[in-house]
């Protein structure tokens, strides 16, 4: 019987290997090895490469009668079974053109079961527990560290987490959970790196926390990882491609996922639709964030949704507000918010007064929008985002016009000492 690799090469034809891997959205040296019949076809893999060639179903047919069962000896995971593990993971490639593709692959395939890796210690109970708490000190550390100081730190983490994957056996029960773990922590990555200012490093960070968190049989992590990826192409790439990633992470995600976790989805949701500038689809967002949110039942939610409070769906109201231009609505919402937030959360309370100066210069309060940047540009200088730079930039250049006001040309001598 033909191999898969074989059948492959053959409808392949005069395309050239990286050409079919850029089509089928898959790294060119690991389709290279899917050929050559040393690393076994994903459903996904083959049902790309069979769109890619046309091949009418025979790849994935073929994959399908090739691929070995994934049984459990004695309740370990042996060493064939990680490899299709580290596969159905990490094959492809996640680009800014194939996240589409990807998400809806998520809401759509069933998650590969869970295998263990190359040949290694084995780990239990007391391993994967805490790799779940060093996860968890991580994300609280975000909370008053910027992802310029962590994200060396938190990347670091996810190396070793991923080598603890590849390389241990475990059971399928503690598989899911370190696959869990990962997608968390890949979240994590993901916003440190953002918040870094590394975007497309981020994205990868994100697709693949998604990837691994569906392969763990976590949908809301998945969701989670999604719609944070929404979250930053809304504010830095396409407003209307993020629209449909935190759509679809809110969609994908409402069956399985907490009232508290589908407000936090709901937020996403929101945000994008404000950088499109859909006055009406933000609301209605908004609306389900608030109605989400009274229907909380704290003992149910994942760890990770912990920070979601009133003030912070106030800030996010605030800030969706602030972009639609609607200052008479953002400033009171902003003012109130910002007022609970202290100097020991120097970056989130930076940032959020960056949106109410911003409020404030829409609302021709152009004296307190200047304190209120004067502020935040102070408790920028510990808060090492890229951001919060980005952010007191923007505020910067709207200042200037104002050029002769005392308050505006104190916040230009003290940003000007930063440049």
């Amino acid at each position: 019987m033909e191999t898969f690799g074989h059948a492959a090469r053959r409808l392949r034809g005069g395309m050239s290997l990286r050409e079919a891997a850029r089509r089928a959205h898959l790294d060119s040296g690991h389709l290279s090895r899917v050929e050559a019949d040393k690393r076994p076809p994903t459903p996904l893999i083959a049902q790309a490469l069979d769109d890619v060639y046309k091949a009418g179903g025979k790849l994935v047919s073929l994959a399908e009668a090739h691929g070995e069962p994934l049984k459990l000896d004695n309740g370990i995971w042996r060493p064939k079974d990680s490899e299709r593990l580290a596969v159905a993971v990490l094959a492809t490639t996640p680009t800014a053109e194939n996240a589409l593709t990807l998400a809806h692959q998520w809401l759509i395939a069933e998650p590969p079961q869970v295998t263990a890796t190359r040949a290694g210690r084995r780990i239990g109970v007391a391993q994967v527990q805490d790799v779940e708490k060093r996860v968890h000190q991580l994300r609280k550390l975000d909370d008053y560290v910027g992802g310029q100081d962590t994200h060396a730190m938190v990347t670091a983490e996810l190396a070793a987490t991923t080598a603890l994957l590849r390389d241990a056996a475990y059971t399928e029960e503690i598989g899911k959970r370190l696959l869990v773990a990962i997608g968390e922590l890949a979240q994590v990555a993901g916003w440190v790196t953002s918040d870094a200012g590394h975007h497309a490093e981020a994205e990868r960070y994100y697709l693949a926390g998604m990837r691994a968190a569906h392969a763990g049989g976590d949908v809301a992590g998945a969701a989670n990882n999604l719609s944070s990826l929404a979250y930053q192409i809304a504010t830095v790439g396409d407003a209307r491609e993020a629209v449909t990633l935190a759509k679809s992470a809110y969609a994908g995600a409402r069956s399985a996922a907490t009232s508290t976790t589908k407000a936090l989805l709901a937020e996403r949701v929101a945000w994008a639709e404000a950088q499109v500038g859909d006055v009406t689809a933000a609301e209605r967002a908004l609306g389900t964030v608030e109605e989400q949110y009274e229907h909380r039942q704290a003992a149910d939610d994942p760890i990770w949704v912990y920070w979601l409070d009133e003030g912070e769906i106030d800030i996010m109201a605030g800030r969706v507000w602030t972009q639609l231009r609607r200052p008479l609505r953002a400033v009171p919402i902003l003012e109130r918010a910002t007022a609970g937030y202290g100097d020991d959360t120097g970056r989130e309370t930076a940032l959020y007064l960056t949106w109410l100066a911003e409020s404030l210069l829409q609302a021709n309060e152009v004296e307190r929008a200047a304190e209120a940047a004067t502020r935040a540009l102070r408790l920028s200088r510990k808060a090492g985002s890229s951001r919060v730079s980005e952010r007191l930039r923007l505020l910067r250049a709207k200042l200037t016009k104002f050029s002769g006001l005392a308050e505006a040309d104190a916040f230009e001598e003290e940003a000007s000492t930063l440049a």
